[in-house]
């Protein structure tokens, strides 16, 4: 008999070089990967279809993307970019700026919620300060899956990679969680 296959530990990024938000045919080819697990599939969380809208991103302009970031997935848009952290203090003019490590680790979404009760992946939930909760999936190679249930969905929030400037942050977020 063949032993199950370990699908988180086969987890590698996409291709074994760093890209830029400039990469159309390898973002071109991680988005239809996305699309397939998210909008032609199904992402299964405790036997509940986690959701992703098809919103389409226009915004390639204000975030200083690529124009033919228009028309891909907001949602895919969103997990590949981040917040530029000089204008996380400002309200008023946020900009998204591409992160190649983001992007090569979006097909790992998929296999960390589905494998979500491996012991290599922390499950727990956490009290946002809007007052909604969100369960986190910390796979401890490192990325971040986060999902909310919105009644009566579970929708895919974010997935990012751990790093040096967020690990204590979600550490504590870790310790204090509520479940």
């Amino acid at each position: 008999m063949d032993k199950e296959k370990d699908v988180l530990g086969c987890l590698s990024p996409f291709c074994n070089c760093e890209i830029s938000e400039n990469d159309e045919d390898i973002i071109k080819a991680l988005h239809d990967k996305f699309c397939e697990d998210f909008i032609g599939g199904s992402v299964m969380l405790d036997d509940q279809r986690v959701k992703v809208k098809p919103y389409v991103y226009n915004g390639a302009h204000k975030d200083h993307l690529p124009e033919w970031y228009n028309g891909l997935t907001e949602k895919f848009v969103h997990i590949i970019t981040r917040e530029k952290k000089e204008t996380k203090r400002k309200s008023s003019k946020k900009i998204r700026e591409f992160r190649s490590e983001r992007a090569l680790r979006i097909h790992w979404i998929k296999p960390i919620i589905e494998n979500c009760n491996d012991n290599r992946i922390r499950r727990f939930k956490c009290l946002e300060s809007a007052g909604n909760e969100r369960e986190y999936f910390w796979f401890l190679k490192g990325y971040m899956v986060v999902v909310e249930f919105i009644n009566p969905d579970i929708a895919l929030i974010t997935g990012f990679c751990i790093d040096q400037d967020n690990h204590a942050y979600y550490m504590r977020k870790y310790q204090n969680r509520i479940k």
